[in-house]
């Protein structure tokens, strides 16, 4: 599982100059991001092999093989898979044009695969940043290839309107060009292009669903507005038949988007009785069920009301990270309340349901009454959860003042930023920094522990460390991380090469040593050797506590 930036691209009408020239673009961009960029290298010291992550982009300067490559950030220090992109369209693509049909549309696919993303071109990207703050640098160069060749690649992936607008401003903003929107966020202008790619309407509307990257209800909006109306919802009809309960969580994501869309409960009410009838479906099919689901899920809620559900959601003005969307996904597998993105009055729902099955009035009103009682309920839980919370982080502030500040300060520099007035477009993308850089609570007191316990495995008889020459351990820091398979940033492998102490290079050759992948000593050891102000706390005795 992972969060993602595909780029699709039909190389077949770009020039080789015209590429060249995007890529020198595309450098410009990542060199500006306000988050100095770095990729992972291979360094040769001596007979040893150390492994950097360097603020140098480029791989192979000026050959063939020259591309830019891009893992992370410097200043969060969060990393995932590595981007890659060569300067040379040859080098690039070499003979993977044979895997796709150059006669047609880049966002063609075949009937029986209108489902998968991927179409009809080469995947330039595809990799996993996990919502990490170069994802939206990775997403810059995308909006930017897209503008520069709106033809021949689209873009796609765990991207949303938001963090899109903010990189295309940016964009604007570092380079001084227009740009065009994404077109899986522009709903006209990408149902446009795919109706004119199929016959059956059907095939449109499931490709572009596939393919459309706003909300649910952006989609059906948009559909409703440019696709025929009788061919939307019979495929929505389709689509909601599937389930074999209206209280499936899909089924209520299905009825919520067209209730936003439509706003029309009456249409509502007649498609379940048409599925219900066509179908033949068990008594989770029928009015009853329908209203109680409903209310169930706040349509009778004033959205005043309902702002507890609120503090679920994960906040717009955030990039959600891996983390999110495993958290957002464990919510809703333990029942997480779900909502109706529409309100109606009581006395409007029950009308309308009466005029349907006028005989059973008594029998919708109770059902309202008790369904409005089990999500104030709910709501009543999430309010005790919501005030649990800020009282223990009350709590928490009173016993370490220093608590939200260690949490919130960046640990490295964020260079030349800070010296200028930022736009609302890098404000933006320093604070998705800033969220996702990594406080390390006591870490003083946690280093001079670790430290503790470092020289206690030091203090067992080894030849390794006996010697008192900073060569030798220095060789050993290099080859026990190669070995380990962890890498550092160059500023902090400029300064352990340059270290005169040779008690620090020994507890950090120790340190290096240490074969654990355990995530919380993995986070430890980085942090440790990437921040030389606490080496010091590594040899005072006060760790042997």
């Amino acid at each position: 599982m992972g969060l993602f930036v595909h780029l699709y691209i039909d190389p077949e009408g770009i020039s080789p100059s015209e590429w060249e020239a995007t890529y020198r673009e595309s450098l410009t961009l990542l060199r500006a991001f306000p988050a100095p960029l770095i990729r992972i290298a291979r360094e040769e010291i001596g007979s040893s092999k150390r492994f950097a992550y360097v603020s140098d982009l480029v791989h192979d300067p000026d050959t063939r093989d020259e591309c830019w490559w891009v893992v992370g950030d410097s200043v969060s220090g969060r990393r995932a898979e590595d981007f890659q992109l060569f300067r040379h369209k040859e080098r690039q693509f070499g003979a993977s044009s044979a895997r796709y049909d150059s006669t047609r549309d880049v966002l063609w696919a075949s009937t029986d695969s209108l489902g998968y993303i991927n179409g009809n071109g080469v995947d330039l990207f595809g990799g996993k940043t996990q919502g990490h703050p170069y994802h939206l640098a990775i997403l810059a160069v995308a909006i930017l290839f897209e503008t520069r060749f709106p033809e021949q690649c689209y873009l796609f992936g765990d991207i949303e309107s938001v963090q899109a607008g903010h990189m295309c401003r940016w964009v604007h903003e570092t380079l001084d060009t227009p740009l065009i929107t994404p077109i899986c966020l522009d709903g006209e202008r990408l149902y446009r292009r795919i109706e004119a790619l199929y016959e059956d309407s059907r095939h449109a509307i499931g490709r572009f669903q596939t393919l459309f990257a706003g909300s649910d209800t952006e989609e059906f909006e948009s559909l409703l507005r440019y696709a025929e109306r009788r061919a939307v919802l019979d495929v929505f009809m389709k689509e909601l038949g599937r389930y074999s309960s209206l209280n499936q969580y899909g089924a209520i994501g299905l009825v919520s988007k067209f209730l936003s869309a439509t706003r029309d409960l009456g249409e509502l009410i007649g498609i379940v009785l048409n599925i219900a009838e066509q179908g033949k479906k068990t008594e989770d099919w029928n009015l009853e069920v329908l209203l109680g689901m409903l209310c169930r899920h706040y349509l009778t809620f004033p959205c005043e009301e309902r702002k507890p559900l609120g503090v679920l959601d994960h906040p717009q003005d955030e990039m959600p990270t891996i983390d999110d969307a495993l958290s957002q996904a464990f919510m809703i597998m333990a029942g997480r309340p779900t909502e109706i993105d529409v309100h109606r009055e009581v006395s409007e729902v029950l009308e309308t349901f009466c005029t349907i099955q006028p005989d059973k009035r008594a029998v919708f009103r109770e059902i309202i009454s008790s369904a409005e009682q089990a999500a104030r309920e709910k709501l009543e839980t999430i309010e005790t959860l919501i005030r649990e919370k800020e009282q223990n982080q009350h709590e928490d502030e009173l016993k370490d003042p220093r608590r939200e500040e260690s949490a919130a300060r960046l640990s490295r520099p964020i260079g030349d930023s800070g010296k200028k007035v930022l736009s609302r477009a890098e404000i933006y993308i320093l604070k998705q920094v800033e969220r996702q850089t990594e406080g390390f609570a006591e870490e003083e007191k946690s280093t001079r522990h670790m430290g503790g316990q470092l020289r206690r495995l030091m203090a067992e008889p080894s030849a390794l460390f006996e010697a008192r020459d900073r060569e030798h351990y220095l060789r050993g820091i290099y080859d026990a991380s190669a070995k380990n398979g962890f890498a550092l940033q160059e500023a902090a492998w400029k300064v352990i090469d340059g270290e005169e102490d040779v008690e620090i290079l020994k507890v950090l050759f120790a340190l290096s040593l240490v074969d654990n992948r355990e995530m919380n000593f993995w986070r430890w050891r980085i942090h440790i050797m990437e921040s030389p102000s606490l080496w010091r706390h590594l040899v005072e005795e006060r760790g042997l506590g």
